[in-house]
């Protein structure tokens, strides 16, 4: 079961049952996958820097 999967928006939880289906059968291929909509919208790796850094700063900041 995942953990906090409240705050998972419903395309994001919905990739995630896609890949944890338990059943091979029924469980989407990597192929599948890498079609699915949530891929097609996510932002490049890059844009994750600012944020990164912003958190680094907080953490030296508060501890």
């Amino acid at each position: 079961e995942i953990q906090g999967r409240e705050k998972l928006s419903p395309l994001f939880e919905d990739f995630l049952d896609q890949c944890l289906e338990v059943d091979v059968d029924k469980r989407a291929t990597a192929a599948q996958l890498l079609q699915h909509q949530f891929l097609k919208i996510s932002k490049p790796l890059q844009s994750l820097v600012p944020l990164i850094n912003a958190a680094r700063e907080s953490i030296k900041r508060n501890g």
